[in-house]
């Protein structure tokens, strides 16, 4: 474990793990509208994973939606893509 925290600024991190609650938001899939429990750091960055793919929030829940599995949670989905999105774009980088 030292040899994260000395090769990792893990101290950011670290404070979301401990105050993270989690959110309630309603958004829309399709013509449906559905509510969605996530912590708030992963609002944010599903936010500016949006604007960056310049659609909305809903938009970009719609087609996560509709490329998970029948047996996983949106919430769950979400998560996965943004990790794999987030990796895609540091192994680019």
């Amino acid at each position: 474990m030292t040899n994260i925290s000395q090769n990792l600024d893990t101290a950011e991190a670290a404070v979301f793990i401990s105050v993270n609650e989690l959110k309630k938001r309603n958004v829309q899939i399709g013509d449906r509208r559905t509510s969605v429990t996530l912590e708030p750091q992963v609002w944010r960055i599903l936010h500016d994973v949006a604007e960056k793919q310049n659609c909305s929030i809903h938009d970009l829940c719609t087609f996560i939606n509709d490329r998970k599995n029948a047996d996983s949670s949106l919430s769950s989905a979400i998560r996965v893509f943004l990790m794999s999105y987030l990796h895609i774009q540091y192994r680019k980088n």
